[in-house]
């Protein structure tokens, strides 16, 4: 039997598309997690944090902002990454440089310009919620990794992980990425909160 870990996915609305405390939403969600009043990070050497408490070393945590979104996702024994990206027209001139030839055969069998814009943001989020669980963030080359499309979902090239993408206010593409099979819990926070 297989049972998957709940792992709250955070999504708070700013309403400001400039301005994101990023800081205070990490504090918010690890409190909320691990019941931790004093959180001390300290990051990776591509700039992934940590949480740098003794005794908490199984916790992982990721957050992504993009327009007036910050999103944010806490597990524990499971690595994970997740990004959030407005959807927005984009010169496709790009996809070269993060898709690999599968991708970029399948993108340019898509006809509908919205097909191929949505196809491009689940794989560019895809992409780049893998390369922040592994910690590299960009500085490694997305091209090595693939995400393939069966039956409307979509799966990582290597089984050994486990992808969920999502559409959030019909504007944005949320993806996750992590290393072991879960289930995700969405968890709406009022930005009042974080003031």
């Amino acid at each position: 039997m297989n049972v998957r870990q709940l792992v709250n996915v955070y999504i708070c609305k700013t309403g400001d598309n400039h301005h994101h405390d990023s800081n205070l939403f990490k504090q918010y969600i690890l409190n909320r997690e691990t019941g931790l009043t004093n959180i001390q990070l300290d990051y990776g050497s591509y700039g992934k944090p940590y949480l740098k408490v003794p005794g908490w070393t199984n916790v992982q945590f990721n957050i992504s902002h993009s327009g007036s979104y910050l999103v944010g996702a806490v597990a524990f024994d499971v690595y994970l990454g997740i990004d959030i990206e407005y959807i927005s027209p984009i010169d496709f001139d790009c996809i070269e440089y993060f898709m690999n030839e599968k991708e970029i055969v399948r993108f340019n069998k898509l006809r509908k310009e919205e097909a191929k814009l949505h196809y491009f943001y689940t794989i560019w989020t895809l992409k780049e919620a893998y390369s922040k669980m592994i910690g590299m963030g960009l500085n490694m080359n997305l091209t090595e990794v693939s995400f393939t499309q069966e039956n409307q979902q979509f799966k990582p090239s290597s089984g050994k992980l486990f992808c969920e993408t999502m559409i959030v206010d019909h504007l944005y593409r949320l993806s996750l990425v992590s290393s072991k099979m879960v289930e995700i819990n969405l968890v709406t926070i009022n930005r009042n909160v974080l003031d």
